[in-house]
């Protein structure tokens, strides 16, 4: 078992599974106390990473979302009166976060 990593490059989805994994193996009732504890350790160090690359997923939703919104106001304001503005392509609705 590889003990916690605390970089940035450290994926969402691997932290995740690595912490599935300490879990399990805490769950099994099989390590002695001191391992029980340094699991639990990695396992505390996983959570703040995944809370973080939420965290920081979050705040990029809502920097997009306020983008969007802008440009839609921004497009229908100059639109002439009567006129909506045109939908976006569904191609341009794809947002990449990572």
């Amino acid at each position: 078992m590889k003990p916690a990593k605390q970089e940035s490059g450290v994926k969402f989805e691997q932290a995740l599974s690595e912490l599935e994994t300490i879990v399990g193996e805490m769950e099994s009732a099989d390590l002695p106390l001191e391992k029980l504890i340094e699991r639990y350790e990695q396992g505390m160090k996983l959570v703040k990473i995944c809370g973080d690359k939420l965290a920081d997923a979050e705040q990029k939703v809502e920097i997009l979302t306020r983008a969007k919104n802008t440009a839609e106001d921004t497009s229908a304001a100059s639109a002439p009166s009567g006129e909506s503005p045109k939908p976006e392509k569904e191609s341009d609705s794809e947002v990449r976060l990572f």
